[in-house]
């Protein structure tokens, strides 16, 4: 496999300043392997991959965005918490505090879940531990 990217093009006969290299009468001129076509192609074979997971990642937001109805709990990319108001095709309002909403692009706003399962989890770990230090407190 060759990894040349550029052909290496020799300077014009009679060119000023460069030196030209005289090869033997007979003897054919040495040409460099053109690149091959898996060496061109290695750019796009590697981001190919990372569109599809890109496109993969855009259609799971949309059908997440699609299912949001009035009142629930949202964030924006930008970080706002609130409860959505209204949403079309093209602009959100969210209601971030009483008497203020805003307006925001509908593809910024996601479902907002609180780390609730986090928060379980945490609790499920210190019973676990308590329940541990309990059994060790007893030998």
């Amino acid at each position: 496999m060759s990894l040349y990217f550029f052909q290496n093009v020799q300077p014009k006969q009679g060119t000023p300043g460069v030196a030209q290299e005289s090869a033997p009468a007979g003897a054919p001129a040495q040409q460099n392997p053109p690149g091959s076509m898996l060496t061109m192609l290695l750019p796009f074979l590697i981001l190919v991959p990372f569109l599809f997971m890109s496109f993969r990642r855009q259609k799971k937001e949309a059908e997440a965005r699609k299912s949001l109805k009035k009142g629930d709990r949202v964030v924006t990319q930008a970080g706002l918490i609130g409860e959505l108001v209204d949403m079309d095709a093209r602009i959100a309002k969210v209601k971030i505090a009483p008497g203020t909403t805003v307006q925001v692009l509908a593809n910024a706003v996601s479902s907002f879940e609180p780390q609730a399962a986090t928060a379980s989890k945490t609790d499920k770990e210190l019973a676990d531990l308590k329940e541990a230090k309990a059994t060790a407190d007893k030998k």
